[in-house]
């Protein structure tokens, strides 16, 4: 009914392409990616129509850090920025792809360092390289 409610009229061809939808929590994540999505980005629900996938991307670490590097440090305005676009890459690509970042993804990368430490998986498993060469 969560689906329904924010406009989803074919919820059976959402489901088959994102399975797992079935199993997440409307409050703890359906609700606050859809509140994102539709408050901050000002998008509606064709989005998620058009790429589900948006809801099993994590919101903080993924969605929300995304968008705000566009908006922060880029001043990409956040609604030009199609969800699909944002989120299909990796974090390289969306820097150099979508960001347009000419250095290889270093100042996507610093931003999430900054914004995240070590808590972002991205920035713990560069590390664990980096100590693997060492050795």
């Amino acid at each position: 009914s969560f689906l329904r409610g924010i406009g989803v009229r074919n919820v059976g061809r959402f489901v088959t392409r994102l399975p797992p939808v079935l199993g997440y929590s409307v409050e703890d994540d359906l609700k606050p990616k859809w509140s994102f999505l539709e408050e901050v980005c000002q998008f509606d629900y064709f989005e998620v129509v058009r790429f589900p996938a948006y809801f099993s991307y994590p919101l903080e670490r993924v969605i929300k850090t995304r968008y705000e590097y566009l908006r922060d440090c880029k001043q990409i305005p956040i609604q030009l920025a199609r969800v699909d676009d944002v989120l299909r890459f990796g974090d390289r690509d969306f820097a150099t792809e979508i960001a347009l970042d000419n250095d290889d993804g270093v100042a996507f990368a610093k931003f999430v360092e900054e914004r995240w430490g070590d808590k972002h998986p991205s920035i713990r498993s560069k590390k664990k390289q980096r100590k693997r060469k060492m050795k």
